[in-house]
């Protein structure tokens, strides 16, 4: 990871969104959606943004046994952690999580081991905290993907529109707005911490694992 401007991190986000719609919108889910298989292609005046390692789930009505389900910990719903099969409601847990990730420029749970007492701890209402400096409507978009309720979570549809209405207010319009307010005080904040920054000196913890595996081994 490294440190983003906001406008790239938005940019980033809507076309993750975008390609999030187009599998839900097909009826299926992505199921195991991580920082992982998000590849990112930077170009002189974009950053172009796919989901990868589509299709391992499936349909979103299909049926998996608990000794199936995978996926990397800290990305994982908690409702999947109690048995049941991904959804596209878990999808945007995970989608929630990368959006933390991108705001922080570390991965998350980073610093502690990634086992059965952070999956418990997942369960019962450990989230990341909101990064100092981060825009109001993106903490709060951030922290309703990551709600324990799954039907509180909004749907890829309304992640796309709203990330879509977050492009043109920073990006396209010239005239300031509120939402440009935000993201540019949080652009001064972000930026103004870097020489202070210990992030290149930064260790994540040996039992830190951000691969896929059979949650039962974790």
């Amino acid at each position: 990871m490294g440190i983003l401007c906001w406008r790239d991190i938005v940019d980033m986000l809507w076309s993750i969104a975008a390609g999030l719609n187009f599998i839900h919108k097909h009826g299926l889910v992505h199921g195991n959606l991580h920082g992982g298989n998000i590849l990112v292609e930077s170009n002189l005046n974009s950053i172009d943004t796919k989901i990868t390692d589509t299709g391992l789930h499936g349909p979103a009505d299909k049926q998996l046994s608990s000794n199936q389900i995978y996926g990397v910990i800290p990305f994982v719903a908690p409702e999947i952690f109690d048995g049941n099969t991904p959804t596209k409601e878990s999808d945007i847990y995970s989608f929630g999580m990368i959006m933390w990730m991108l705001s922080a420029g570390v991965r998350p749970y980073c610093d502690r081991p990634h086992n059965k007492q952070l999956i418990q701890e997942i369960r019962t209402g450990l989230r990341p905290g909101v990064v100092d400096g981060t825009p109001p409507v993106f903490s709060n978009l951030m922290l309703q993907c990551l709600d324990a309720n799954p039907s509180n979570r909004p749907t890829a549809t309304q992640l796309y529109e709203c990330l879509g209405n977050w492009i043109t207010a920073i990006c396209d319009n010239p005239d300031p707005s509120d939402l440009s307010d935000q993201f540019d005080a949080a652009e001064e904040i972000k930026f103004s911490k870097l020489e202070n920054s210990n992030f290149n000196t930064f260790k994540s913890h040996e039992k830190a694992f951000y691969f896929s595996r059979p949650l039962l081994d974790a």
